[in-house]
């Protein structure tokens, strides 16, 4: 016998209720919060009035006015971006979340651009969802919802080139979000570049926002029956947000899993070859192997570009041989936020791919060079160290998963500096 509808209702709400209870165990004082939009978020205003009327300090900014209005009932003081450019943490509900990289679609509600530019302030978005939200692929159970201006619907409609393309509507008109615009309800199947598309649906004129959320989630809080769990993403990093250092001699796939990895996560990633001076590209061509006063310019500018993104405080991916401990060095040091990803791969495989490799400027001869001058990085390096020989999709989930499951954690809480 199935239980009955309600009961379930009941069921998941007191699931949204203790993820939302969790995450705001994370709100101290004096902190800026952001208020989400939704049944999970409001879930988490109420607790978050309970805490205010027992002394916490804190101010709110909302998503939505049916928030603002939610907090104002419950006396949370509100403030605005015009007295706050920076939010410390937004608390906020999904109504997907992807394993490992913890991307999100959001915006079934009719706040979809309120709730980004909210995150985008946020130093921290906390998410709150129920098991059922949990999916190995956005796109799974729902359609990703695009914010579009009234004038031209259309023609923007057509633009996003997906057949299923729908407006949403509210009692037989075109729903109306609080900033004015229309929704349109895109279903794009399973997603397996949700960066790529993010980035693709934004460029097209008439588009206000995307409901893909790319990288900005940490933690995700996940009750279900065995409880709440919490969830770190690959940014919850010893010197948050990481730089991921990808090596590996040449032919071990990095290029080709560090753009899997940018299009998965949506960080910037840069292809170290593109580094190296004229004289050092001359010479590979040549089949003559780089020495040591060769790279050294190199790696300095792979340091630069490392340096580049931690003045950002952005993450980053970057490829780079870093054969030897010495080279490593150079470009990680006491870098917190460089985080060094071993490719492993016997020669034979190696011998493959650089056999079906044309173009390139490094000849296969070169091989057994740089199999000679490897060192393989040891524990005291702290390297994510991954197999390769799996298709560049698995490799990335795998080192997606372990990003996740090293995050730095000082009692129970992901070290966050800034």
């Amino acid at each position: 016998m199935k239980p009955a509808a309600s009961s379930l209702h009941t069921d998941r709400d007191a699931l949204k209720r203790a993820a939302a209870e969790a995450a705001v165990q994370l709100v101290e004082n004096d902190m800026i919060v952001g208020l989400g939009s939704g049944s999970t978020a409001a879930f988490a205003v109420e607790a978050l009035a309970r805490r205010h009327r027992q002394g916490l300090r804190f101010v709110g900014i909302p998503t939505s006015e049916c928030t603002a209005a939610q907090a104002k009932a419950a006396d949370i003081p509100l403030t605005s971006f015009s007295e706050h450019r920076q939010i410390d943490l937004t608390i906020d509900g999904a109504d997907e979340v992807e394993r490992g990289t913890l991307n999100l679609i959001k915006g079934l509600g009719g706040a979809l651009l309120r709730e980004k530019i909210v995150a985008a302030a946020s130093h921290r978005l906390a998410i709150v969802i129920d098991g059922s939200k949990l999916v190995d692929r956005l796109g799974t159970h729902t359609p990703v919802p695009v914010e579009v201006v009234a004038f031209g619907l259309e023609a923007t409609q057509e633009s996003l080139e997906v057949p299923s393309a729908r407006v949403r509507a509210s009692s037989g008109e075109p729903f109306v979000t609080d900033s004015g615009n229309r929704i349109l309800d895109c279903d794009f199947g399973r997603i397996a570049e949700p960066a790529r598309l993010d980035e693709r649906i934004r460029r097209i004129v008439g588009v206000v926002e995307s409901g893909l959320f790319i990288s900005r989630a940490d933690p995700v809080f996940v009750a279900d029956a065995a409880g709440v769990r919490r969830l770190y993403s690959a940014r919850a990093h010893r010197g948050s947000p990481p730089i991921l250092v990808i090596m590996g001699v040449s032919g071990s796939g990095k290029s080709t899993i560090a753009e899997e990895l940018a299009a998965r996560l949506g960080w910037p990633f840069e292809e170290t070859d593109t580094l190296h001076p004229e004289s050092n590209i001359a010479k590979m061509h040549a089949g003559i192997p780089l020495t040591d006063a060769d790279r050294g310019p190199w790696l300095e500018r792979v340091a630069a570009w490392i340096d580049g993104q931690r003045a950002k405080k952005q993450p980053g991916i970057i490829t780079c041989s870093a054969l030897k401990r010495a080279y490593r060095q150079i470009i990680i040091g006491d870098r917190p936020e460089a985080r060094l990803v071993y490719l492993r791969a016997g020669r034979d495989l190696i011998a493959e791919h650089l056999s079906g490799r044309h173009g390139h400027f490094m000849p296969a001869a070169l091989l057994q060079s740089q199999i000679d001058t490897l060192e393989e990085p040891d524990p005291s390096e702290d390297p994510l160290t991954v197999d390769v020989g799996a298709p560049a999709a698995h490799v990335a989930n795998e080192i997606i998963r372990l990003l996740g499951a090293s995050a730095t954690v000082v009692q129970g809480v992901p070290a966050h500096p800034n």
